[in-house]
């Protein structure tokens, strides 16, 4: 009877384990033992009584694992990559601070499939070698003589399906059943995938998931110190009661474990920002302008690049002493921050380009009125003012090429010198030839200058990890 009832309770939970794959089978309840680390599944953490390593199937490394993204040709680490901060900042501190053992090492390396076949070779072979490197860099615990799992895949087409079933892609299944029918051969994957539909499904390829392919991905096995906490011993007989599934589940919160992650409760994504000098114009032969400047800029989650609109607005009529100064001006901007990993402070270049349309007069005889354009570069310094950094000081310098087309105007009519109270274009030819914007002007040099304060309006959690 006893036997009897051993039997089912071990079928059960053989096809729990088979239903659900994120449960690695191992030899007898190991697979109880596993968990993976809340919100990092590429981290798997075992009690030190575990024998077997977790079986990594390919749907499961797909699934769970992260890593590095490189550029096109090429095999150096990026340093704003978001799993080098997640990796140095949050999961070196957890395995020390609670003296885990890395136990086994499964890694791939990859290259996107464009370009020749035998460079992806070196590329996916080399993209390995410097995620492990990386690992070992800080970990204190030699990677060499780990059991390791390594496998270059030199253009991961498997990744590449399982990526389009993941965005639902309209062309998802006819990418996977040529993938299907070329039993593994990337080669000719490759022929057939660039002939498909007359190449136009290989340019999307190449485009919206090639990027992604570019990595080497990892999942890690520790276990806990056997010298540093007291190990669980069993012993199983034919009488003895299995312990429930659901007592352990596989994602379950890891107790006894200390783990010190970031928090990112606030992470700035739209700024709004305005100009004091503008704000505070003053104009020789003019006097106070002051005008209104706004500017806004768009944070990405990591990286070095951010992205700005502004527009700024004046308005000033003096009827009386023939003195106006208005203007519209638009402006894009696209800044790039020498500090990485989603910092957005201190030094940085800009490329700009701006559009105005103006009209400014110093006297009843000196006025133009036109429109202009213009672009360039800068470059600008940003720092905190706020412990919360919500609240920023900018300073700015930018030079560049400004092209106007424009048209003198008087008061009065330049041609008889009549005074009527209107303001003229100041041109002494036949009328009936005038055509406006007869004047042009190229400038060279300083475009513009700032004192910026700016403030976060919208916020958003920060991703420690993008797959």
């Amino acid at each position: 009877m006893h036997k009897k009832r051993y039997r089912i309770i071990h079928t059960i939970l053989s096809i729990f384990c088979i239903a659900n794959p994120l449960l690695m089978q191992a030899q007898g309840v190991d697979s109880l033992l596993y968990r993976q680390l809340p919100n990092y599944p590429f981290v798997i953490i075992s009690d030190s009584v575990v024998t077997q390593p977790p079986v990594i199937t390919d749907s499961i490394f797909d699934e769970t694992s992260r890593g590095i993204h490189f550029r096109v040709n090429r095999t150096e680490l990026l340093s704003d990559d978001p799993f080098i901060s997640l990796y140095n900042d949050t999961i070196v501190p957890f395995i020390k601070k609670n003296n885990l053992i890395l136990r086994k090492v499964f890694v791939k390396g990859a290259a996107s499939p464009e370009g020749p076949y035998a460079n992806n070779v070196r590329l996916s072979q080399g993209r390995t070698k410097r995620l492990l490197e990386f690992l070992n860099s800080n970990l204190d615990q030699p990677i060499e003589g780990t059991p390791l799992s390594s496998d270059c895949i030199t253009e991961d087409y498997a990744y590449l399906v399982k990526l389009m079933e993941q965005a639902g892609a309209p062309e998802y299944n006819k990418v996977k059943e040529l993938w299907e029918k070329c039993n593994g051969d990337e080669r000719l994957c490759k022929q057939k995938l660039m002939a498909m539909n007359k190449g136009i499904t290989w340019r999307r390829l190449l485009k919206v998931y090639f990027p992604t392919l570019r990595q080497s991905r990892v999942i890690l096995w520790f276990s806990k110190n056997p010298d540093y906490i007291t190990p669980k011993t069993y012993s199983f007989t034919s009488e003895t009661k299995m312990p429930e599934v659901g007592i352990i589940p596989f994602q379950s919160e890891l107790k006894g474990l200390d783990l010190e992650t970031k928090q990112y409760t606030r992470r700035h994504m739209i700024a709004l920002r305005t100009n004091l000098l503008h704000d505070c114009l003053f104009i020789p032969q003019f006097g106070f302008a002051p005008g209104v400047n706004v500017q806004l800029e768009y944070y990405p989650l990591s990286g070095h690049y951010t992205y700005n609109m502004g527009f700024t607005f004046t308005n000033h009529r003096h009827w009386d002493v023939h003195r106006f100064f208005q203007v519209r001006e638009f402006q894009l901007e696209l800044r790039r921050y020498f500090k990485g990993e989603g910092a957005f402070i201190g030094h940085y270049i800009c490329a700009y380009a701006d559009g105005a349309k103006y009209g400014i007069g110093f006297s009843e005889t000196k006025g133009w009125e036109g429109e202009g354009g213009g672009a360039g570069l800068g470059v600008g310094y940003t720092c905190n003012l706020t412990k919360k950094g919500n609240l920023r000081l900018e300073f700015s310098l930018t030079a560049g090429v400004f092209i106007t087309r424009y048209d003198p105007y008087v008061w009065g009519n330049p041609i008889n010198g009549t005074i009527d109270g209107l303001y003229y274009y100041d041109y002494h030819g036949n009328a009936s030839q005038f055509k406006e914007r007869n004047h042009r002007l190229i400038w060279f040099g300083p475009t513009n200058a700032g004192i910026h304060l700016t403030y976060d309006i919208i916020y958003r959690k920060r991703k420690e990890v993008i797959k």
